[in-house]
């Protein structure tokens, strides 16, 4: 990780999302934005990684900073990550963008009318327009690359941010459900190219199952 645990959920906790432990004391160093997105793109914590998913929810415009981190390459002070950086970065932006659709009345009852994430990434990775279905087959898609179960820990990940404390006003999460078409998610197959196994998960990473 580029800077300590605690600096880094200090730093979500400033930027609205909260759920993550430890509580911050109130001394830790700030981060700006670019040096927060690529210490939670290259940490080894699941939480942290899918928190920056979270992170873009709560705060869209975000979204252009990480766009722009995976076509420049460059971290931080002109640093370079590794190529699985750059990967998790693209990852958590697309799967932003899919939850965001198919939790969109969820998320504006909490946080209000954001902007929606603009669409990128997806034809480089063959993958579901992110309106196709409210999001949904888009996600379900991205997540089939992964060996983990990531749907489950994007769907913990929407429930984080809209039941955290710092959340005006919390929704339970069995009040609403996504606006989808749960018999229709199969109907797409991955293409064999491009998009197929292109997220790998981080070197020495532990199964995504339970990430909370």
């Amino acid at each position: 990780m580029l800077f300590p645990r605690d600096q880094v959920v200090a730093a979500l906790h400033q930027r609205g999302v909260c759920y993550l432990a430890p509580s911050p004391q109130g001394d830790e160093p700030p981060l700006t934005d670019d040096e927060l997105i690529m210490a939670l793109a290259m940490s080894q914590d699941g939480r942290l990684t899918f928190a920056l998913a979270g992170l873009l929810l709560v705060h869209p415009e975000l979204a252009a900073r990480v766009a722009d981190l995976v076509e420049t390459r460059t971290g931080p002070a002109g640093a370079e990550g590794p190529e699985w950086a750059w990967d998790e970065l693209r990852k958590q932006y697309l799967a932003a963008m899919y939850l965001q659709r198919l939790w969109r009345t969820r998320l504006r009852l909490v946080f209000g009318e954001l902007p929606l994430i603009p669409e990128r990434f997806v034809e480089r990775l063959s993958l579901p327009k992110p309106d196709i279905m409210f999001g949904e087959m888009g996600l379900r898609a991205l997540t089939d690359l992964s060996p983990f179960n990531d749907w489950s820990s994007y769907q913990q990940v929407v429930d984080m941010i809209c039941e955290q404390p710092c959340a005006a006003e919390p929704v339970p999460s069995i009040s609403l459900t996504p606006i989808d078409s749960m018999g229709q998610a199969g109907a797409w197959q991955p293409n064999q190219g491009a998009g197929q196994g292109a997220f790998q998960g981080h070197p020495g990473r532990a199964s995504a199952s339970g990430r909370t």
